[in-house]
């Protein structure tokens, strides 16, 4: 359409050069505004009543602007400055999540290990191996301890220790029931800073406590944690214990222990910081700005919730509160756009008058171009522009009509009087030799008799002086003309308005002459390329069903190979296997009392199941090696790459071979229930065909038939689909000597008629953009019928399901 809006903008150049050498480059709009009383446009020096009100409206209007403007940026700072912070918390809690998980996991391995029979029988002798072996599979912990209910114990590192562990806070939170992790202490046997994780150790889960277990964890892991915690330059973190010490900072002389004392963060001298501290030692969350060495920092914290400890990150004011720098320089710029716009507005309201009458003028221009242009119908196009300037302008009559000069008539197709869009085009001529167009120029009088005198008795009067036509010439040669009659004077405002609407009618004329040209065309093309895809798209399926059975054949080839080797070789392994299992019996009859070490592997390996399972196994692997022999049979016989392309096949053998690559479809799913396939075979001789292409006739019509099922239950409650099973029936018969049929028929909704019709369309389809191209109905038609000789026709009804019934000869004619 671009091309057309081009080509018809150069025509239209051209014709008003032509059609009118005088006027120049025409500027409607200008001429219009020079054409107004100057009354109208005149500029007042004097300020006007309207003048004040409209500024005192600006005024008011700009300090509303301005409060909510200050209201909005105070709301967005402060919406802006939560997110921050929320930002800045969420850090926090993904480091304290991390160290969550990690104390659960080790709590979980503790009371694990201490619900243990071995550890609940209290015999450090008894338990001791089997601790040691678990530390191997347990990383993170490096000692365990099992301790009475009088504080004595052993551990995994020096054995039964001399040391009463009673006053322990591990110790206590473990014969208090809880499966706790208690602050970091040294350890008064490996003298190491550690975190005890403990449980308690019970003879039957729920009954009284018998001692303590614990698993001593490095706190390295916390403090690496809290170390990767930041958030810009000059931000840290660090972790405090339930009495306000540091566990984590990166200060190492502020970390503490009951052994090793540090200065408490709850007596800091720093009365905000202390608030903080006593905040997070009561487990609560939340984000403060205070004053910590002098700077203003944002502190966030939350308490851990697998031990009772808090995180807390400290940071810089300016690394959050830098972010809002891009709200005040945007503060600061609408504040100077706000004042730009003031101004401007008191200009705008100056230059308000002198715009306003200049505007009615070419909003009635616009008005009657763009109702040209709403059309590419040029009878539409000449209608709407007769109708619409007598409408807008003071001319009682508008006509369009067509000159011709070779036999000096003019056709009038467009009149203001006609009561709808399309009229009967009439023809007038002159009684007289004269010229028609040099009278219209000169506007004399002029008196056209009707060509056909007896449809038109009513002669068309022009008289001198009391009409304007304006010429419309065409590329192609023809020239029409705008011809408007007036009873009285005809203003210059109206005589300039018929002139500027030719320059866009003969634009419209040439876009719709154009338009239909093209149309014609694309018509014609579209003909011709419907025909061009249809044939290549056979062309493609043909060549794609080409390769596609020679590479099925290929897969099929290699498959079978390595396929025959295991399923001949399975017979040899279970036999070979049967024997050394007879052997391994005889040996437990001559050797009921083997040594340990055998005795240890046959029930690490599972000798017994192993014997009763690897029977079954080989039988699986038979049962698979079977399966995929039949699959590569099925896929020889469906690309019938090893027959020539005529020959006498088993009709039943392509269909079986085809249902067999269908299977996965009609195995029931979690959607949809297993499809049911009746074989009601009749006697048939062998049938001379195309064998592949024929099995791909089946493929799509079974395909089809599939689709069509599944459609159908999913729009069916669980009770329908089983009083509905799915099913499709394939029926074959011998019709005559020389004719066979082949049915199949599904238990799917049904076709409708119409559709019916349209079944065997190429591009027809009914199923969802992507999942069908129309062609698969179309190419079985043709190769059922062209190439085979035979009929494929459809028998359905909505509601009854559809059948398909493929009618081929049994010979082919030569």
């Amino acid at each position: 359409m671009s091309s057309l809006n081009n080509q018809a903008d150069a025509a239209s150049q051209k014709i008003s050069q032509q059609a009118f050498p005088r006027l120049g480059k025409f500027n409607f709009s200008k001429t219009f505004w020079l054409r107004l009383p100057r009354k109208q446009h005149r500029y007042k020096q004097r300020w006007q009543p309207r003048d004040l009100i409209v500024l005192s409206i600006l005024a008011g209007s700009t300090l509303g602007v301005s409060a909510i403007a200050v209201v909005s940026y105070q709301v967005v700072r402060g919406l802006i400055l939560a997110n921050l912070q929320q930002q800045a918390l969420l850090e926090v809690q993904q480091g304290r999540d991390e160290i969550d998980q990690w104390l659960s996991n080790r709590k979980t391995e503790v009371e694990m290990l201490a619900n243990s029979p071995l550890v609940r029988s209290m015999d450090w002798s008894v338990a001791q191996p089997y601790l040691k072996s678990e530390l191997q599979r347990f990383k993170e912990i490096h000692q365990l301890t099992i301790v009475n209910f009088e504080g004595w114990g052993a551990n995994t590192s020096v054995g039964p220790h001399r040391k009463n562990l009673k006053d322990r806070e591990w110790f206590i939170n473990a014969m208090a029931g809880q499966v706790s992790a208690a602050n970091p202490v040294v350890s008064r046997t490996t003298g190491l800073l550690q975190i005890n994780i403990s449980a308690p150790i019970m003879r039957v889960p729920g009954t009284q406590v018998l001692g303590a277990m614990g698993g001593a964890i490095k706190v390295d892991r916390v403090i690496q944690v809290v170390s990767r915690l930041q958030e810009g330059v000059g931000s840290y973190a660090f972790a405090l214990n339930s009495q306000g010490v540091a566990i984590a900072h990166p200060d190492p002389k502020m970390i503490g222990s009951a052994e090793r004392q540090a200065p408490s963060f709850l007596e800091s001298s720093n009365p905000a910081l202390a608030e903080v501290a006593q905040e997070m030692v009561a487990k609560q969350a939340g984000i403060k700005l205070i004053r910590v060495n002098g700077r203003w920092n944002y502190v966030a914290y939350v308490p851990l919730k697998e031990a009772d400890w808090s995180i807390a990150l400290v940071i810089p004011r300016q690394n959050i509160e830098s972010h809002l720098s891009a709200l005040n320089l945007l503060a600061t710029v609408l504040g100077g756009l706000l004042l730009i716009a003031l101004i401007g507005a008191w200009r705008q309201v100056q230059l308000f008058e002198q715009t306003r009458t200049r505007a009615e003028q070419e909003a009635l221009l616009n008005r009657l171009v763009r109702r040209i242009r709403e059309s590419l119908e040029l009878q539409t196009i000449v209608q709407t522009t007769v109708t619409e300037l007598a409408t807008l302008t003071q001319l009682d009559r508008v006509l369009f009509g067509w000159y011709d000069p070779q036999f000096q008539t003019l056709e009038l197709v467009g009149d203001s009087h006609a009561q709808t869009l399309t009229i009967q085009p009439r023809k007038f001529q002159s009684n007289s030799s004269i010229d028609i167009a040099a009278c219209l120029q000169q506007t004399e009088a002029l008196h056209l008799l009707f060509v056909d005198a007896e449809l038109e008795p009513t002669p068309l009067e022009l008289k001198a002086h009391a009409y304007l036509a304006l010429p419309i010439p065409l590329l192609d040669g023809c020239c029409g003309y705008l011809i408007g009659l007036h009873a009285h004077y005809l203003s210059q405002l109206d005589r300039e308005l018929l002139k500027a609407v030719v320059d866009q009618l003969a634009v419209a004329i040439t876009q719709a002459q154009l338009y239909n040209q093209t149309q014609q065309q694309i018509a014609l093309l579209n003909q011709t390329l419907t025909k061009l895809n249809h044939t290549q798209l056979q062309l493609v399926q043909s060549e794609k069903m080409s390769s596609l059975g020679q590479m099925v054949a290929g897969i099929a080839h290699e498959i079978n190979n390595p396929v025959n080797f295991i399923y001949g070789n399975l017979t040899h392994a279970s036999s070979y296997i049967q024997d050394l299992l007879e052997l391994i019996e005889l040996y437990q009859e001559q050797y009921p009392q083997p040594t340990p070490q055998i005795q240890d592997k046959a029930e690490d390996m599972e000798l017994e199941f192993l014997k009763e399972d690897l029977s079954k196994l080989l039988a699986s692997m038979q049962v698979g090696a079977q399966r995929i022999r039949d699959i590569v049979q099925s896929l020889r016989v469906f690309s019938r790459l090893d027959e020539s392309e005529v020959k006498d096949v088993d009709i039943h053998q392509g269909i079986d071979s085809t249902l067999m690559l269908l299977q996965n479809r009609l195995k029931a799913k979690p959607d949809h229930p297993a499809i049911e396939v009746v074989k009601e075979y009749g006697q048939l001789p062998k049938i001379e065909c195309h064998a592949g292409q024929l099995n791909q006739v089946f493929m799509n019509l079974l395909t089809n038939a599939i689709d069509a099922i599944e459609e159908f239950n999913a729009k069916l409650s669980y009770k329908d689909r089983q009083a509905n099973p799915s099913r499709i029936t394939i029926r074959t018969q011998v019709l005559t000597s020389k004719q066979i049929a082949i049915r199949i028929a599904d238990s799917g909704a049904g076709i409708a008629e119409d559709i019916q019709q349209r079944l065997f369309d190429p591009f027809f389809t009914t199923k969802p953009v992507g999942k069908g191209t129309g062609m698969g109905l179309a190419i079985s038609y043709q190769i059922v019928t062209e190439t085979h000789g035979g009929q494929l026709r459809c028998i359905s009804a909505p509601g009854q399901g559809a059948e398909f019934a493929i009618e081929i000869p049994i010979q082919q004619s030569r």
